[in-house]
C-alpha cells in the first residue's frame, strides 16, 4: 500500500481532520499519514518511505528531499510551490507539482475588492461611522475609478481574470510581465509596460500577481514605492516576501503612496504589533483571497486527483520541473 504524507500548519488549519483525503485514499487504496514534526530530522524521518509528500507552506529542503526512499511525487496544495527545492527535487527525479487553477477567480476578486475598499476608504469609513460619524469631509480625497490607470504586475492566471474586472469600472489597465509575448498583452487589451518603473509611474493602482521567486523577492522596495504617484494605491495578494514590509510602512507614513492592502505578510499570522496593523491607511486581510467554498472544495479534488495520477503511473499535469521526464528519455 502506497503511503501519502500530509504537513504542514497552514495545511492542517485549512483540512483539519483531512476527511476527504482520507475518503479518497482508502477508495483507492492508499494510506494516509500526518507529520507534524518540527525538526527538520523528525520531520523528515516521518515522511522518508512516502510514495508523495502533500504540504502547504511546509519547508520541503534539499537535506529532507535527500532523505526519502521511494517518493513519486511532492504536491502542493497551493498556487505557490516557493516551500519546496524544486531543483533538489528534480535532481532526485520527483516531479513537483502545484494546484494552480483552484481559487483563480477568488483572488481576483479579492485583489479588486481590496483595491476599491482602499480607494473609498472603507476600511476608515466603517469605524467611524459605528462611533457615530455622519459625515465625509474627513475622508477627503476619494476619486472616481473611471479613467485611472490600474498597473498588474504578473500577468498569469490571477493577473488576467483581474483585467475585466477592472475594466468593467471604466479603468485602464497596463501590466509588466517580463516573460510573456506580447500578443498576450494584444489579447487581453492591457497596455503593456516594458518596463516596471515605467507602470509604476503611471498607475493609480498596483496589483501584486507575480509568484514569489529569488528575482521577484523585495521587487517593490523604497526605490520604487517613490516612483509612484502620492495618490496611488498598492495591493498585494501574492505573496508577503514580494515587497519590502518595511518600505511600504514607511511610504504610507510619510505620505509617499496613499494607501496599501494586503492579504499576505512575510510571517504568518503576525503578531500584535505587527506595523501594518498600526497604520491607518493600511488594510490587512488574513490570508483569505483563496477562499470560497467552491474553491476549497476543488482545492481537494485537484489535489487528490492529481496525487491519484501520479501514484498510479500517470504524468502529472501541473509539474513545476517538466524536465525531469526529458532526462528520463
Amino acid at each position: 500500500m502506497k503511503t501519502v504524507a500530509f504537513a504542514g500548519p497552514r495545511l492542517f488549519m485549512k483540512f483539519d481532520g483531512l476527511e476527504y483525503f482520507r475518503a479518497r485514499a482508502k477508495d483507492e487504496g492508499l494510506q494516509i499519514i500526518e507529520a507534524r514534526a518540527d525538526g527538520e530530522e523528525q520531520f523528515a524521518e516521518q515522511i522518508r518511505a512516502a510514495h508523495a509528500v502533500v504540504v502547504i507552506d511546509r519547508r520541503i529542503s534539499a537535506q529532507t528531499i535527500a532523505a526519502l526512499e521511494c517518493c513519486e511525487l511532492i504536491q502542493t496544495l497551493s498556487v505557490g510551490y516557493e516551500c519546496v527545492d524544486v531543483a533538489a527535487a528534480t535532481a532526485a527525479g520527483i516531479p513537483v507539482c502545484n494546484t494552480p487553477a483552484y481559487c483563480t477567480d477568488e483572488v481576483a476578486n479579492h485583489a479588486m475588492t481590496l483595491l476599491m475598499s482602499v480607494a473609498r476608504k472603507i476600511h476608515i469609513i466603517m469605524p467611524a461611522t459605528r462611533s457615530g460619524v455622519w459625515d465625509y469631509n474627513f475622508t477627503r480625497p476619494i476619486l472616481n475609478f473611471r479613467d485611472k490607470t490600474l498597473g498588474i504586475l504578473g500577468l498569469g492566471r490571477v493577473g488576467r481574470m483581474l483585467v475585466p474586472k477592472a475594466k468593467g469600472f471604466g479603468i485602464r489597465v497596463c501590466a509588466y510581465d517580463p516573460y510573456l509575448d506580447d500578443d498576450i498583452f494584444e489579447m487581453m487589451g492591457v497596455d503593456r509596460c516594458y518596463e516596471l518603473e515605467h507602470l509604476l509611474g503611471q498607475s493609480d493602482y498596483v496589483s501584486l500577481h507575480t509568484p514569489l521567486t529569488a528575482e521577484t523577492t523585495g521587487m517593490i522596495g523604497a526605490r520604487e514605492l517613490e516612483l509612484m504617484k502620492p495618490s496611488a494605491v498598492i495591493i498585494n495578494t501574492a505573496r508577503g516576501a514580494i515587497w519590502d514590509e518595511g518600505a511600504v510602512g514607511d511610504a504610507l507614513r510619510n505620505g509617499t503612496i496613499a494607501g496599501a492592502a494586503t492579504d499576505v505578510l512575510t510571517s504568518e499570522p503576525p503578531g500584535d504589533e505587527h506595523p501594518f496593523l498600526q497604520l491607518k491607511n493600511m488594510l490587512v486581510t488574513p490570508h483569505v483571497a483563496w477562499y470560497s467554498e467552491e474553491s476549497f472544495r476543488k482545492d481537494m479534488t485537484d489535489g487528490m486527483d492529481e496525487i491519484v495520477r501520479v501514484l498510479s503511473g500517470l504524468r502529472p499535469r501541473a509539474i513545476v520541473n517538466p524536465e525531469i521526464f526529458g532526462r528520463r528519455e
